[in-house]
């Protein structure tokens, strides 16, 4: 079975093309802003709060098209395009300092922040991966979901499972 990070590349598809303009908005190791790169996509924004990460990925992929901010993705709003495809991955960062995670306030607002980014047509996936606080975290961000229009929205996650990772797809209508 695919994992949620692939399921969530696939669910972004749709909205990438050679002028599309990405966010990564919890870059790590950059998974997620090579598969948009990939794509052949116009430019990705990529945030990491953890400079040695940021730099490490932003030599690693070394393409000119990736723009790496050493900033929080509470701070989304810096961005003053139009985005296409937006994606977070909530958690810690995998092979960093497991103490240093994502939090349900920050994320919050990155969240509502990159939905007023979004184009129309534009995809955001949330990818949740639980943690000791990650559980309120996803709380916080579904229920704030919840109380939107404009906007389709899917969950996946595998069942039968307990503290399993699991895909939010939002599309802006």
């Amino acid at each position: 079975m695919k994992s949620m990070v692939d399921l969530s590349h696939e669910f972004l598809l749709p909205a990438l093309h050679s002028q599309a303009i990405c966010i990564d908005a919890t870059l790590g190791h950059g998974k997620d802003a090579t598969f948009f790169l990939e794509q052949g996509v116009h430019k990705v924004y990529g945030f990491e709060i953890q400079e040695e990460i940021g730099r490490e990925t932003e030599n690693k992929i070394h393409n000119s098209r990736l723009h790496v901010l050493l900033k929080g993705h509470e701070h989304l709003d810096c961005i003053s395009e139009d985005i296409d495809a937006i994606i977070f991955n909530f958690g810690y960062c995998p092979h960093g300092n497991k103490a240093i995670t994502t939090l349900a306030n920050t994320s919050l607002t990155a969240v509502q922040k990159g939905l007023n980014l979004l184009k129309r047509r534009g995809r955001m996936a949330l990818v949740f991966y639980p943690h000791e606080k990650g559980l309120e975290e996803a709380q916080v961000i579904q229920d704030y979901l919840e109380s939107l229009s404009g906007f389709e929205m899917i969950q996946m996650k595998k069942l039968g499972q307990e503290n399993v990772p699991f895909l939010i797809g939002i599309e802006k209508r």
